[in-house]
């Protein structure tokens, strides 16, 4: 009778977990462009890739960090500026923003085969790329493998020089199988996109100036990250499935970069832009005051006249 009980509270339990989910996975509601420019997607071959796309010149694409609600819109106030110069380009990847969000087991390797596919199918010519975090790490093998397909790198705090070399283990494994649990992942999920989590996130984290982080900054970052299908790909991140050391593979890198940085960083400190710079020839740092892992918005106006100075010049 009381083992009976105890499974009719769990089924219960159980039962309203997955209900409660569902509500918060639709409770981003519908997205829509928030960068401006066209709107348009390029069936890629694990599922159709959202962008935005302004202006006239040189193409320039821009790819955003993964993180838990991970868009383009990162890159809201560099999109329209740096449009006044290049033909540009604003990349949902996989699993996030407006593009398709399977349920996949997300990989190092897929980020770059979705940018080289996208600047070969659909941009067809030698692009300058902009990319950020964790993503401008896992960028770097398409860049030495495809490198006419990119001219000019621009990489915000990029990750992967002596860190993020081991694959993610056991622990690893059990994590990753915790967030792809049914009712349990969701759950585990929806707790890391809580609008505290998201807060958090951005205050203590992705910020210098914590007065960037406004509510309505908070809400836009919980609508992206509730999304249905939106855990799968940051829980590759959060399981360290997607690390991904490039130390081995940096000095290939044949392109000019530009290395991006802000001062105030704390999980990924300015000084680690220091060995990017020392192990490349071919590129050279930035440093921004008063910014975090953000850079491009913090110092919006300056990254973009950085940008545009380093890419145009011959």
């Amino acid at each position: 009778m009381k083992l009976r009980t105890a499974l009719v509270a769990i089924s219960c339990i159980s039962g309203g977990l997955a209900l409660y989910n569902r509500r918060l996975e639709r409770g981003g509601g519908r997205l829509q462009n928030r960068l401006g420019g066209e709107t348009r997607y390029y069936r890629w071959r694990g599922g159709d890739l959202a962008y935005s796309v302004a202006g006239e010149g040189e193409p320039l694409l821009l790819v955003h960090g993964v993180y838990a609600g991970a868009s383009s819109f990162e890159f809201r106030k560099n999109f329209e500026e740096l449009s006044k110069s290049f033909r540009v380009y604003a990349l949902d990847l996989l699993g996030c923003g407006m593009s398709e969000r399977p349920s996949l087991r997300y990989g190092p390797g897929d980020v770059a085969l979705q940018v080289e596919d996208f600047v070969r199918g659909e941009i067809g010519d030698s692009a300058h790329l902009v990319a950020s975090s964790l993503t401008a790490a896992l960028l770097v093998p398409a860049v030495v493998r495809s490198p006419r397909h990119f001219a000019k790198l621009v990489l915000i705090c990029p990750t992967g020089y002596g860190t993020l070399d081991r694959p993610s283990g056991r622990l690893g494994d059990v994590i990753y199988g915790l967030f792809l649990a049914p009712v349990l992942g969701n759950t585990l999920y929806h707790a890391i996109v809580s609008a505290w989590g998201i807060r958090y996130y951005l205050g203590s984290m992705a910020y210098h100036d914590a007065d960037l982080v406004t509510e309505e900054l908070v809400e836009d970052y919980y609508r992206i990250s509730h999304q249905p299908g939106a855990r799968y790909f940051p829980a590759a991140f959060v399981s360290g499935k997607l690390n991904l050391g490039v130390a081995d593979l940096w000095s290939r890198v044949p392109q000019r970069t530009l290395i991006c940085w802000g001062l105030e960083a704390r999980t990924s400190p300015a000084r680690e832009a220091q060995r990017f710079v020392q192990h490349n020839p071919r590129s050279e740092p930035r440093l921004f005051k008063d910014a975090a892992l953000l850079p491009h918005d913090e110092r919006a106006r300056t990254f973009n006249e950085e940008v545009r100075t380093f890419l145009l010049k011959s």
